[in-house]
C-alpha cells in the first residue's frame, strides 16, 4: 500500500496546545508581522534585510497563503490564548511532497522570548507534520551561535546532520547547520 502525505488540505489546520492556538495568517496580521520582521533582534540570524514598509509584510502573508494553497509550504500564527495577541509565526518553509521531508522556520517577539513558547509551538507543528501530514522527517536550518534556535531543537531531540561552510551570502560569508528530527 503506498503511503500518502495528507497535504495540502483544503482547509487550513487550526493546532491548540495549552498556552497558543496556532492559525492561519491573515492580511489584518501585516502590522504585526512588519514589526517582527523589522526588528533587528529578531532578524539578526537570518541573513536578509528587516523590512521597511508595511507592503512587504503583506507581499509575506500572501507568499505565505500561496505557499499553503499549492501544497509547498505552511505557515502558522501563533497566538496567545489569553489575549488573542499575534507573537510570532511557524511553519514549514517548503514541504518536498515525494520525500515526505519538511523545511522548519519561525520567529517570536523579543518580548516573548525565554518563555518555551517557540519550544510549545514547533512541537505541536512537529506532532501535526508527523501525525497528520505523514512526514518522515523534518529539517531546520539555523545559523551557528543562535543558540536559542539550538535549544529549541534540541529540547525536541532533533539532532545536528551537518555544518555547511560559506553557503550562502548575504552581506557576507554564513554558514549554516542542518538540524534534524525523523518520525519514529
Amino acid at each position: 500500500m503506498p503511503i500518502q502525505v495528507v497535504f495540502p488540505s483544503p482547509l487550513f489546520p487550526v493546532l491548540q496546545t495549552d498556552r497558543l492556538l496556532l492559525r492561519g495568517i491573515s492580511g489584518n496580521d501585516a502590522p504585526v508581522i512588519f514589526r517582527l520582521y523589522a526588528d533587528e533582534n529578531v532578524m539578526h540570524y537570518r541573513g536578509c534585510d528587516t523590512f521597511s514598509n508595511l507592503e512587504q509584510a503583506e507581499q509575506l502573508i500572501f507568499h505565505w497563503r500561496k505557499l499553503f494553497a499549492t501544497g509547498h509550504g505552511i505557515r502558522w500564527g501563533i497566538e496567545w490564548n489569553e489575549t488573542n495577541q499575534l507573537l510570532g509565526t511557524v511553519g514549514f518553509k517548503q514541504i518536498l511532497i515525494q520525500h515526505r521531508r519538511a523545511d522548519l522556520g519561525y520567529e517570536l517577539d523579543p518580548a516573548w522570548w525565554n518563555r518555551g513558547i517557540m519550544t510549545e509551538a514547533v512541537n505541536a507543528i512537529v506532532q501535526h507534520g508527523f501525525d497528520v501530514m505523514n512526514l518522515h522527517s523534518i529539517e531546520a536550518n539555523i545559523t551557528p551561535g543562535h543558540l536559542a534556535s539550538q535549544r529549541v531543537l534540541e529540547k525536541l531531540k532533533f539532532e545536528k546532520e551537518a555544518l555547511f561552510r560559506e553557503n550562502y551570502f548575504y552581506k557576507h560569508w554564513w554558514d549554516s547547520e542542518i538540524w534534524s528530527l525523523r518520525k519514529k
